[in-house]
């Protein structure tokens, strides 16, 4: 439950997937604004190596209308810590779980119009564990090298901006 401290402050749209808040606030030299924005609990994004390849899932998306390739990811749940969070998604998405999740960092999805932030994570050390995949989830999974997936960046093949910045994040760190 969000806590208000301005009593203009409030939920303005509410449903299962979307939480959209105004908030009433001021800045230095400024009058005061009124703000949408998407609240968002967190997300969690996987980056992981199987056979030398990274696992990629390939997935409908309804609001571009197309299938995107992207790395494992997906919302934390009330109560879930990333980690969790992380593992819970991989297995859905991936069939796999690892024995070691090192975070490569948190970052902001749009700080425009969202509070989301992402967390990416590294995992390691591969077995197979499945869960069943979310009701509306019809995924792919694809292998790539990570020049290879470099490639289908500059390509536009992949264009999810989450999975571009972990895999840039990824060879920067080599």
């Amino acid at each position: 439950m969000i806590k208000f401290p301005n009593p203009d402050n409030k939920k303005v749209y509410d449903s299962d997937s979307i939480h959209i808040i105004r908030e009433k606030y001021n800045i230095t030299r400024k009058t005061n604004i009124v703000k949408d924005y998407v609240n968002h609990p967190g997300s969690v994004l996987i980056l992981s190596f199987l056979d030398e390849k990274i696992l990629f899932v390939k997935q409908w998306r309804q609001p571009v209308k197309t299938y995107t390739l992207e790395l494992p990811s997906g919302t934390l749940e009330i109560n879930e810590n990333s980690i969790e969070a992380a593992d819970r998604e991989f297995r859905e998405e991936t069939g796999f779980r690892a024995k070691k999740y090192s975070s490569l960092g948190s970052y902001f999805v749009a700080p425009g119009y969202s509070s989301e932030k992402t967390e990416f994570f590294l995992a390691e050390n591969l077995f197979e564990s499945a869960l069943l995949p979310d009701e509306d989830e019809e995924i792919y999974l694809e292998k790539y090298s990570l020049d290879n997936a470099l490639d289908l960046i500059t390509k536009q093949i992949i264009v999810d901006q989450s999975t571009i910045c972990a895999l840039l994040l990824y060879k920067s760190l080599l």
